[in-house]
C-alpha cells in the first residue's frame, strides 16, 4: 500500500522510494537531503495536517509508522537544523524530532536508521 489509509499520506513504502530518488538527486546534483522523524502519539491526523499545510508543497509528509510521521526535504545548503525547528513551531509543542541530513553518499536504511537515534547530547 502506498498511501496510508488514515491519514493519506504516502506510507512507509512510498517514502523509501521518494528517498531514495531524493539521495540520486542529491549526488548528482550536489544538493541536501533532510529526513526528519516525528513522533506524534497524541494526534496523527492533527500533526498531519499541521505539516502539510504549513510546509512547502515540495517537502514530502509521510507515515511512517503508528505514531510516527517524516518529513523528506530536499535543499542547496544547510542542515536539518531549521526544517525541525519549523516543524516544532507548526505542531505547537515539543515533540520528539529526530533527523539526518545527507549529501546523498548513503542508502536509505542508513539515513533512517541514523534519523531513528537521537544525537548525542555533549
Amino acid at each position: 500500500m502506498l498511501h496510508d489509509p488514515l491519514t493519506g499520506l504516502p506510507g512507509h513504502a512510498l517514502l523509501l522510494d521518494r528517498l531514495e530518488q531524493s539521495l540520486i538527486r542529491a549526488r548528482t546534483r550536489g544538493t541536501l537531503v533532510t529526513l526528519v522523524l516525528i513522533t506524534a502519539p497524541d494526534d496523527v491526523l492533527k500533526t498531519a495536517k499541521a505539516l502539510r499545510q504549513g510546509l512547502r508543497p515540495d517537502f514530502t509528509v509521510a507515515r511512517y509508522g503508528d505514531a510516527v510521521l517524516a518529513v523528506l526535504a530536499e535543499h542547496d545548503f544547510g542542515d536539518g537544523a531549521p526544517i525541525a525547528e519549523l516543524i516544532r513551531q507548526l505542531i505547537g509543542k515539543r515533540p520528539h524530532v529526530h533527523w539526518v541530513t545527507s549529501d546523498g553518499d548513503a542508502e536509505p536504511q542508513t539515513v533512517l536508521s541514523t534519523a531513528r537515534t537521537p544525537p548525542a547530547r555533549h
